[in-house]
């Protein structure tokens, strides 16, 4: 029996606010996290990139002992427990002043979100919300995600400069715990999809070396997107704060930038289907450093570095699908498992690319300044980009030769 719109809207709206919450929270925090450690800390550019650097390195470290422990028996329990860690992480920041605690409370809330964002996704596909399919949950899921990070940087810079750093950090630390209460409402009556057999491990091993050279281009991409968004997150609030723009100001910089990466993804389709998005890879990548780039000659202008935001965002949000797209369009036919090798890849470069941009970043910007590092940082991730790039399309266009 098919549910009423408004019954099947009851069983989304817990699932998807859960969703919401959880980005826009994590979100809004990572913007004001750089403020505080610079202004109220005091650290340096290289000790927040340290800092910052933690959360990331704590997410990867925990992403797959996470997945391999969990089960639809834990589900709720490891959202709960990692909703109260990341809480409790952001929760004690105001009463941290020295690099070393702050960087522990960063990597806990890096665990918190690896657990539960892990646990997250896990229940959504194993207990859809009735009436919904698989697929169907994957992209509220897309699109409340974000949603997330389209509001986050209002929710955040609007919060700060309303109520202080301070009562702010307490109040989006709520953020993971109203979530995972949420989730937990909204998986409850759902019921457990039938679980197939795994199919049996292969002893045969996979060599990376002998993937195609536009799979690890792929990998790049995704690299140099979240590097780029790291350094950015990282250093413009407080660049920015400094330059006389406002927290609010700051925050809708981000905001236009995770609008434009998001709607950026629901357009990608009528445009692909009329051009190849290989071709559009190198552009992209290219707009993306030059729009970087130019934000330390406008930093003192709220309006000039919109267009600036809205072009990374643009370039940032179909990069992810053009690249993903050379990956696996280059894979070997034949082999589902190459699939799944070149998915961890390509995620595996996010990862790294949020680990590597505020460590980077902040050592550049300890020895140059923060406006030499924008300016410089983005064309180094460009050029490890074009060592691999440039090589793999003269390989691709032999192969295209001789078939």
């Amino acid at each position: 029996m098919t549910p009423s719109r408004r019954a099947l809207a009851a069983a989304l709206a817990p699932v998807y606010v859960s969703v919401f919450l959880f980005i826009a929270g994590s979100s809004a925090l990572s913007i004001l996290v750089p403020v505080y450690l610079a202004r109220r800390a005091h650290l340096t550019s290289a000790e927040v990139g340290i800092a910052i650097g933690a959360y990331g390195v704590a997410s990867l470290a925990a992403r797959l002992p996470a997945g391999l422990m969990y089960s639809a028996a834990r589900g709720t329990a490891f959202l709960l427990a990692g909703g109260i860690l990341s809480a409790a992480a952001f929760a004690a920041v105001p009463f941290a002043h020295d690099v070393y605690t702050l960087t522990i409370l960063m990597a806990l809330n890096g665990l918190g979100w690896s657990i539960a964002s892990t646990a997250q996704l896990a229940l959504l596909v194993a207990r859809p919300p009735a009436g919904v399919t698989t697929a169907a949950a994957m992209g509220w899921f897309s699109g409340a995600t974000g949603l997330g990070n389209a509001a986050a940087g209002l929710i955040g810079g609007g919060l700060a400069d309303a109520a202080g750093l301070r009562t702010t950090f307490f109040l989006l630390a709520a953020t993971p715990l109203v979530a995972a209460l949420a989730m937990a409402r909204g998986i409850g009556s759902s019921t457990v999809l039938p679980i197939t057999a795994a199919p049996a491990p292969s002893t045969r091993r996979i060599a990376l070396v002998r993937l195609p050279l536009a799979v690890w281009s792929g990998v790049l991409v995704m690299f140099f997107i979240n590097a780029m968004n790291a350094i950015t997150n990282t250093f413009h609030p407080v660049f920015a704060l400094g330059a006389g723009l406002s927290l609010t100001q700051i925050g809708a910089l981000s905001s236009v930038r995770s609008w434009a990466s998001s709607s950026s993804r629901f357009g990608s389709g009528p445009l692909f289907s009329r051009f190849d998005p290989a071709r559009l890879t190198l552009p992209l990548v290219v707009a993306g450093t030059l729009a970087t780039c130019a934000i330390p000659s406008v930093i003192g202008s709220f309006l000039l570095q919109i267009p600036l935001f809205a072009l990374a965002g643009l370039s940032r949000g179909l990069l992810r699908v053009t690249g993903s797209a050379d990956a696996f369009e280059a894979a070997p036919a034949g082999d589902d498992r190459l699939h799944g090798v070149i998915s961890a890849l390509l995620y595996g470069g996010l990862d790294v690319g949020k680990i590597v941009g505020p460590l980077a970043g902040g050592g550049v910007a300890a020895a140059f300044g923060i406006a030499t590092m924008l300016r410089v940082l983005p064309f180094a991730f460009l050029l490890v980009y074009l060592a691999v790039e440039l090589p793999a399309r003269r390989v691709s266009r032999r192969v295209a030769v001789t078939t």
